[in-house]
């Protein structure tokens, strides 16, 4: 009786230590959940990228409608097949319509709209970096599980992506999850064993559900089903080969239930099987098969396929520093001190996937950073291993503590990394999307080799052009024109309508369109060879450059005021002359250097004998202007009406116009050549001949 009271107290403190450990890691998984979600989904950046604009965005609201109205095969809109992405941004919409329908939302603007379809994505994709922890502690323990799932929370190029609607960090976050619970599932967590255990089968079902949902956002998920093969055959190993027994009934349970997801998600294959199938097939057989339609750029160079090289060019540029450390320091233990190396079963495994998904992309023409994306969980792991083995090795070294503050020295590290990572991710938010590796030099390097550019920087343009006096009146040309639309108030048009007359009053030459050579007749024309009227610079990159294009000219004149006034031609309406009392002016200018101060603008009307019939004196820059200031390569034109007697004699008359400051002794000098038989009208006045019917 002594003995059993004496167990039941002793089981006491360890049921109370086990409870304490599951909570104190509940806790944990919960702070990485709200790290990842800040910068993800509370901090989205105001930009929308092309993709989203152009094709998600609408997709969502396509597939929202499709399933209100029961036309399911409607839900069949893109091969990827990016069902999972509508899903999220169906069940924004919804939510936005709800809080809308209470008041507490606007229903009508873009910037709400924005928000609500991107969130589910940002949620969804946060809570995978918790769950992938909880499944690298069975892999690797806790120090490596904390440091990989923080190093995934604050990876700049994983936060860019899941801030928005799209598949990339989606199919990402799924394939991780998949992937890690499988190698759970298969006991890689107790390695190579002569005689393994049974399946974890709840961890094998929530591999596939995982496998399930990346099969319903993207193709390249397919390369989840070998993965699982070579992990079921090399955790068991000699019993497969001694006994020729493969685990041939856990894979077909996962392949069987990752279909049963993938079909029962997606309303398509509900009436229409065989073409959701065969959208998928042709979607990743001949979209990723050729190269981009717009090019493609890659070492400073516009190209088609930018080769074998590209990727892991890129991948470079996209890890963070301390990353790419941490990964060249796990491959030199790999080399040379392997057996300092954690579960090595399972970080082979995870650079088998590396590997193969690098080789699977590299193949395929149509080349971009993000679709390396699915690789960056499997590089954060990999390098929380090489930094921890670095920081045991310094601490070995280098540090002389007593034993009983590692644990304190431990707590400050680990808030140091996360003051660190998030210090970093200040600095570039809402731009995640613009980071590079600084330790490659970052962005002022990258932009020479690889594509910059994806719609950030747009809502800068917009923003500049609509505070521009005819901000909101003249088309603005540029490439990726949906980008641009949300954020100005003025028509879009094609940047190859620069040039037509009248058709643009602004163009925008963006730096993707300029890396790719789209459009070049125009970029040749403007680039290096116009002064701009602003340059919209993100992180070291000039993302835009904004022109004010010069306007049609019905009569082109060729006088300059002062040094930097030029009077390019004007275009006249004398008709209302009888009915209005006016004759109507388009005078249009051009500053080559900046004009401030108050200056006049006269403009006399004479008659042959250089009597004065009318005038007008109004500010032209200056205060009380429609342009308080002018900047070099501004192109103005200045709409003026001239009061004159209606009944004024018809025939031929002459414009007297010059510029003067007030209180100033003299006009403005003029260089202009002064027409035959124009009369006199003081010095520096450029005079031009007008018939008033």
């Amino acid at each position: 009786m002594a003995s059993s009271n004496h167990v039941a107290v002793a089981g006491k403190p360890a049921r109370l230590e086990a409870i304490s450990g599951t909570l104190r890691q509940a806790a944990i998984a919960l702070g990485v959940f709200v790290l990842a979600l800040l910068p993800r989904g509370v901090g989205q950046g105001t930009f929308v990228t092309v993709d989203e604009i152009y094709h998600w965005f609408g997709r969502a609201q396509k597939f929202l409608t499709a399933l209100q109205t029961g036309d399911y095969a409607a839900t069949n809109l893109i091969g990827h097949p990016g069902v999972t992405t509508m899903w999220l941004g169906s069940i924004g919409l919804t939510l936005q319509r709800w809080l809308g329908g209470l008041g507490w939302v606007s229903l009508d603007s873009a910037d709400v709209q924005r928000i609500f379809l991107r969130l589910p994505v940002a949620v969804v994709t946060s809570l995978c970096v918790p769950l992938a922890y909880l499944l690298l502690r069975r892999l690797f323990g806790g120090r490596v599980a904390l440091l990989a799932a923080l190093l995934w929370a604050i990876d700049p190029f994983l936060i860019a992506h899941s801030q928005l609607l799209h598949t990339d960090a989606l199919v990402t976050s799924f394939m991780a999850i998949s992937l890690l619970s499988a190698f759970v599932a298969f006991r890689v967590d107790e390695g190579i064993v002569t005689n393994p255990g049974p399946i974890r089968w709840p961890l094998l079902l929530a591999s596939a559900l995982a496998g399930g949902l990346a099969l319903l956002t993207k193709s390249p998920s397919i390369l989840l089903a070998p993965m699982l093969g070579l992990t079921a055959i090399v955790t068991g190993w000699r019993s497969a080969l001694w006994s020729r027994r493969l685990p041939i009934v856990p894979l077909l349970a996962w392949g069987v239930v990752v279909v049963v997801v993938w079909f029962a998600l997606w309303p398509a294959a509900w009436v229409d099987l065989g073409n959701a199938v065969y959208s998928m097939y042709g979607q990743a057989r001949y979209d990723g098969a050729v190269p981009h339609a717009w090019g493609n750029f890659f070492l400073g160079r516009a190209v088609a396929d930018p080769g074998p090289g590209f990727y892991p060019v890129a991948i470079a540029f996209r890890l963070t520093p301390w990353t790419l450390l941490g990964l060249l320091a796990a491959i030199g233990v790999a080399l040379w001190r392997r057996r300092d190396l954690p579960n090595r079963v399972a970080l082979a495994l995870l650079a088998v996937f590396a590997l193969a998904f690098l080789l699977a992309i590299t193949t395929q023409a149509k080349k971009f950073d993000r679709y390396a994306l699915p690789m960056f969980p499997t590089l954060d792991i990999i390098a929380a291993i090489g930094l921890l083995w670095l920081a045991d090795l310094v601490q070995r070294r280098m540090v002389r503590t007593p034993s009983a503050l590692n644990p304190r020295l431990a707590g400050l590290a680990w808030l140091g990394v996360i003051v660190f990572g998030g210090a970093n991710l200040a600095w570039f938010h809402p731009y995640e999307i613009a980071y590079y590796n600084q330790a490659l030099g970052g962005s002022r390097v990258a932009v020479r080799a690889i594509p910059v550019g994806w719609g950030e920087g747009y809502e800068q343009v917009g923003a500049f052009i609509a505070q521009q006096y005819d901000g909101c009146q003249r088309p603005i040309a540029t490439w990726f024109g949906a980008a641009l639309l949300p954020y100005v108030c003025s028509p879009v048009v094609p940047l190859d309508w620069t040039f037509k007359p009248g058709e643009a009053g602004y163009s925008v030459l963006y730096i993707d369109q300029i890396q790719r050579n789209d459009v070049p007749e125009v970029t040749s024309a403007l680039l290096g060879k116009e002064q701009p009227l602003h340059v919209v610079r993100i992180h070291g990159i000039d993302y835009a450059y904004i022109y004010r294009i010069k306007p049609p000219i019905q009569q082109p004149v060729a006088a300059t005021f002062g040094p930097a006034i030029q009077m390019q031609g004007y275009d006249l309406d004398a008709s209302p002359i009888r009915e209005q009392g006016a004759l109507f002016l388009n005078l249009h200018w051009h500053a080559t250097a900046p004009v401030t101060g108050d200056h006049m603008l006269f403009i006399h009307v004479l008659n042959e004998r250089g009597e004065r019939v009318a005038q007008v004196d109004v500010p032209l820059v200056g205060a009380g202007a429609l342009l308080p200031a002018w900047q070099p390569g501004d192109y103005t034109t200045w709409k003026q009406q001239v009061p004159i007697a209606a009944d004024l004699p018809e025939g031929k008359y002459w414009l007297a116009l010059g510029i003067y400051q007030p209180g100033a002794p003299a006009r403005l000098p003029l260089q202009a050549d002064v027409p035959p038989g124009a009369p006199d009208d003081g010095g520096d006045a450029l005079r031009l001949p007008v018939t008033l019917p």
